[in-house]
């Protein structure tokens, strides 16, 4: 990053876009070697816990041991996994993470039933998850660091935008017609409720709503927002993982409520 810096910053000074000067050049690579020491203290000794698992082989006893625990329980099996994943996806690169919970994790979740393209993204996203999810949150922290925020405040706001990233995986057990698997007709139904249920959970998050505007500032906003939550995450549920009058129930609220709040900022 630093000679990608480096580089910037000559060609931005030859073309006149900016002055170059030694001293902000060498400012520049203070802050780059601040923040990865400080990136560094945090892999540091997350290295030496999946190292120590790696190399006493006790990584292949703990995926075999998860399997014995959930017994023929899935939701406890894929929660046992999810947390796996995490685990052993933390401080180790995407590519990393995913190649290593391919070989010891994915073959378990498949032998149980589940479809193999659903276990492959299930452990790929949960892998993952570590960059944004405290206390190690390494893209976060990396993220704080440029920006001059506070280190633990980003991650966990982090955290609350992808909200959504925790839960989708789980879909994808659920209902592989979100990885395009399975008839036409479910599928574009199935994705098309995702989408629209991922909008709602995001703007119950974030306070905000596409043709309404902020939610924040109406005075019902502390109940209203949670609503919006838990209707935007029914609707989103698959149909194989609920029943159809629930999601019916849901998208009726939800489009009462959006269509009642559109109306009522209109006429105020």
């Amino acid at each position: 990053p630093y000679l990608a810096a480096v580089l910037l910053l000559l060609l931005r000074a030859r073309f006149g876009f900016a002055t170059l000067s030694r001293h902000a050049v060498e400012r520049f690579g203070l802050e780059i070697g601040t923040q990865l020491a400080e990136l560094l203290g945090i892999l540091a000794p997350v290295g030496v816990i999946i190292g120590a698992l790696l190399m006493t082989g006790m990584v292949g006893n703990l995926t075999y041991d998860i399997v014995a625990m959930a017994g023929e329980k899935l939701w406890l099996l894929l929660v046992l996994g999810a947390l796996t994943s995490f685990i052993l996806g933390v401080g180790m690169t995407v590519v990393a993470a995913y190649t290593f919970l391919a070989i010891t994790l994915a073959p378990i979740l498949i032998r149980v039933g589940i479809e193999p393209i659903a276990a492959h993204m299930f452990i790929l996203y949960w892998g993952m998850l570590s960059y944004i999810t405290p206390p190690v949150a390494i893209g976060a922290f990396a993220a704080a660091g440029l920006a001059g925020a506070p280190p633990m405040r980003t991650a966990f706001e982090a955290m609350r935008l992808g909200t959504i990233i925790y839960i989708i995986p789980f879909f994808f057990v659920l209902s592989p017609t979100l990885l395009l698997q399975g008839a036409a007709l479910t599928i574009i139904v199935d994705v098309g409720a995702a989408l629209a249920g991922i909008a709602l959970v995001a703007s119950a998050l974030q306070g905000y709503l596409i043709g309404v505007g902020s939610l924040v500032h109406t005075y019902f906003h502390h109940m209203l927002r949670p609503v919006l939550f838990v209707l935007g995450f029914c609707i989103a549920i698959p149909l194989s993982a609920t029943t159809p009058t629930l999601k019916a129930l849901a998208v009726i609220a939800a489009s009462t409520l959006i269509t009642g709040l559109y109306i009522r900022r209109r006429t105020h």
